[in-house]
């Protein structure tokens, strides 16, 4: 097999870093919540540089929840801060009430009922040592419940009142605990095009790594090795070929596209079914961005990767439009 019919990287990228291009593909949001912050610095510029995905993403959701909170949706994000402060206080109260029932019940002491009372918060909360030193000889827990009952709601009362702005003091800021959840999602590449997979979990296995939606190679630096022809293929259209592919850069060795599986352990627990589905964003993409594409991996869409004359007509209004269709699918 000659060189022109198979499929390499570039040189100088290493398939397994961390690092992408900033082609943030998410903006209107996808399957997973990995594809929800992307795309939405690539509708109209193209950074030449390689950036850490997780830099983006991190910046991308602090934008986008103070946007929501102080401004699209302050009303919503008050309602919101107001019934967490209810539910806080219903806990506190049938907390309350379960440790002094139970104290009553066994005939137990006050060290009992501030142990009861604490393993109620032991999920959501993490408590100081309690010393009971100062009240131990307390046996009216009626009389205990009620008035830590009503210390507790003048400081619901106070909660109710606090402006949004109080937020940013917070131990746990909102984009905080949203950029922690986002952590556990799987944010394993494809080997091919660098897409991310959209499996919720992390560390999914034995489920195999998969998005809907792939891109063309050439995004991600893969050319017709020994030319400087771009990759114009996308992943799904590949492994339905008879083609093969060199899995690395510095590979002496070919694989076949249709056992992909075979060629390394980055390769072996993604699976990419075989079709021609061809997301119309992607190939808007590369005609807008070509000579951006073209510079950056020192590579031209030509000859084997030459861009589809088709692909030219789709509007940036099409692609848009492409990707939420698909996203309702």
């Amino acid at each position: 097999m000659s060189d022109r019919g198979a499929a390499s990287r570039v040189s100088h990228l290493n398939p397994d870093q961390d690092s992408m291009l900033p082609f943030v593909d998410g903006l209107w949001g996808s399957i997973g919540p990995q594809e929800r912050i992307y795309f939405y610095t690539m509708l109209n510029k193209f950074s030449n540089e390689l950036t850490y995905f997780w830099a983006q993403a991190e910046a991308f959701i602090k934008a986008k929840v103070k946007k929501y909170i102080f401004k699209e949706q302050k009303d919503k994000a008050k309602n919101i801060l107001k019934k967490n402060v209810d539910d806080i206080h219903t806990f506190v109260s049938q907390a309350l009430s379960a440790a002094t029932q139970k104290v009553q019940t066994q005939g137990g002491d006050t060290a009992m009922w501030i142990s009861e009372f604490t393993s109620w918060f032991s999920d959501v909360l993490k408590f100081d040592a309690i010393c009971c030193q100062n009240f131990r000889d307390i046996n009216n827990f009626d009389f205990l419940q009620e008035e830590v009952n009503n210390g507790l709601q003048s400081i619901i009362e106070e909660l109710k009142t606090l402006s949004l702005y109080k937020i940013k003091k917070s131990r746990h800021m909102p984009d905080e605990i949203l950029i922690d959840q986002l952590c556990k999602c799987c944010w394993v590449k494809c080997p091919f095009c660098s897409a991310v997979c959209t499996n919720t979990i992390e560390g999914h296995s034995p489920d195999d790594h998969s998005v809907p939606f792939h891109r063309p190679s050439g995004i991600n630096g893969w050319h017709s090795k020994g030319t400087v022809e771009m990759c114009i293929n996308f992943c799904t259209t590949n492994v339905a070929s008879d083609g093969s592919f060199y899995p690395h850069y510095d590979s002496e060795t070919t694989f076949p596209f249709k056992q992909y599986r075979l060629a390394g352990p980055e390769y072996a627990n993604w699976r990419i079914t075989p079709d021609d589905s061809k997301l119309a964003y992607w190939k808007w993409f590369v005609c807008r961005f070509q000579k951006q594409l073209e510079d950056y991996y020192n590579k031209e869409f030509q000859g084997l990767g030459a861009i589809p004359s088709e692909w030219h007509s789709i509007t940036k209004d099409q692609a848009i439009q492409n990707h939420e269709m698909k996203k309702m699918v």
